[in-house]
């Protein structure tokens, strides 16, 4: 099992809820394709934090290529040039979810 992370940082202060807004969209479209649910949360607007981010969080069985055929319409269409212009980075980051089946197999559990 593997958690993946978006990690997005705005533009601006007052983009902040605007990214986790199409976040969620964005989110929701894959879910209608399958996907586990997103959670979306943001840091260092209503909350001590470095650097405003806004991040998009779910867990996947395993790691795939995102073929093209596989992302929906409405992202490349209209998603992903919105996003790009309320955003200053945006970064995936994977990780592998230590489970207990995982564990046994390392000889850690």
């Amino acid at each position: 099992m593997f958690r993946i992370r978006r990690i997005c940082k705005p533009n601006s202060r007052p983009d902040t809820w605007k990214v986790a807004g199409l976040l969620k969209r964005i989110c929701a479209a894959y879910e209608e394709k399958g996907r586990s649910p997103a959670t979306i949360y943001v840091s260092g607007f209503g909350t001590p934090g470095a650097e405003l981010t806004v991040c998009a969080e779910w867990d996947q069985p395993s790691i795939e290529a995102n073929l093209k055929s596989n992302v929906p319409d409405i992202i490349t269409s209209k998603y992903s040039a919105e996003l790009g212009g309320l955003v200053a980075s945006n970064n995936i980051e994977f990780y592998e979810i230590a489970t207990t089946e995982k564990l046994k197999l390392w000889g850690e559990a």
